[in-house]
């Protein structure tokens, strides 16, 4: 009697669980169909699209980058390499509010936006550093020096940079600003962000759909929706987000193709760039969100301890999509940045 007592208990604690877990998730479901209803003063802003002058630029290995330039050509220039399923939009604020002052360079990584899948297969670190080196001779003017601000695997981009085209930090760049990155361990980042929200959501969906954010082939849906949404707050941003920034990070997501999120894990599991960081010569700007996932804080302050010549910005209730979620530190950050390495005044 008392194991069947046992058992009935058991069995409605974890009915009751199960059923507060699904009207959880109900309730969740709600509140992002209220949240992307459009009434985002942000959503107004996002849909108006930042664009510039389109350029060309061939990688080594043949393969066709789409880049745009904004701002004018005789400021000194910023290029922006941008993060991991992003195209260069996910810049959208700075590319909108630095062209005021610079020559603002941005480019969709391979495989991403308008730039063509990589013509030989390759997403290694290497052949993402062949292609920043590629889009800085092809839309700098010789001899200029440039700041390369990334963010995430456009951060790696530029680490490898460092490693592979050193000859480059200098005479063409003067410094380097690195946001929510990592120079190593980004898939134990990404699992243990993974896990955190695996504990808050329905663990059985959780697991089904997290690998396929980090790149497993198989696309996260035809269309949005509320799951994806909530999954997307979840893993890349704050809790807080803006829900229109939420969207905007969940469309350019779900706009890369499959085989490019599962062709570059490669790249991730492998990922060491520490000696890189060890080895550059140019000053650098680290910016790290506290609620960021994908690539936590700790990792930021490792970064800046191996760096030469680093600053480390801490930005507070901000998660992994921190050029969004908070755009108007980043772009501060990011002006006062480059006018100290290119000596620049306060204000042109």
């Amino acid at each position: 009697m008392r194991a069947g007592r046992r058992l009935l208990t058991t069995a409605a604690v974890a009915g009751a669980a199960t059923g507060g877990a699904v009207l959880g998730w109900l309730a969740e479901r709600r509140a992002a169909a209220d949240m992307r209803d459009g009434s985002d003063p942000e959503a107004v802003e996002l849909a108006r699209a930042v664009t510039g002058r389109p350029r060309q630029v061939t990688a080594a290995d043949g393969t066709r980058l789409h880049a745009e330039i904004l701002g004018p050509d005789d400021a000194p220039a910023i290029v922006l390499a941008h993060g991991y399923t992003m195209t260069q939009d996910a810049w959208h604020y700075q590319r909108r509010d630095l062209s005021e002052e610079f020559r603002v360079v941005s480019y969709d990584q391979r495989g991403h936006g308008a730039s063509a899948e990589a013509e030989t297969g390759d997403y290694t670190m290497d052949a993402l550093a062949s292609d920043l080196a590629a889009v800085i001779e092809r839309c700098v003017p010789p001899g200029e020096r440039v700041v390369v601000a990334g963010h995430s695997l456009g951060a790696m981009s530029a680490l490898a940079l460092a490693k592979e085209h050193g000859e480059l930090l200098g005479p063409r760049v003067a410094g380097l600003a690195l946001v929510s990155t990592s120079g190593a361990d980004i898939i134990g980042g990404v699992l243990g962000g993974a896990a955190a929200v695996a504990t808050n959501a329905l663990p059985a969906v959780a697991d089904a759909l997290l690998p396929r954010l980090v790149g497993m082939p198989g696309p996260l849906g035809a269309r949005p929706s509320d799951f994806t949404f909530l999954l997307i707050r979840a893993i890349s941003l704050s809790p807080n987000a803006s829900p229109a920034h939420v969207a905007f990070t969940e469309r350019l997501s779900m706009g890369c193709p499959s085989a490019v999120r599962a062709a570059l894990i490669p790249a991730f599991t492998s990922l060491d760039l520490t000696d890189a960081a060890r080895g550059v010569s140019v000053p650098a700007l680290v910016i790290s969100g506290d609620l960021d996932r994908l690539t936590p804080p700790s990792g930021a302050r490792q970064l800046a301890e191996l760096l030469p010549d680093a600053r480390l910005v801490e930005l507070q209730g901000v998660g992994h999509m921190a050029p969004l979620e908070a755009h108007e530190a980043v772009t501060a950050h990011l002006r006062a940045f480059a006018r100290r390495v290119l000596t620049l005044p306060d204000a042109r």
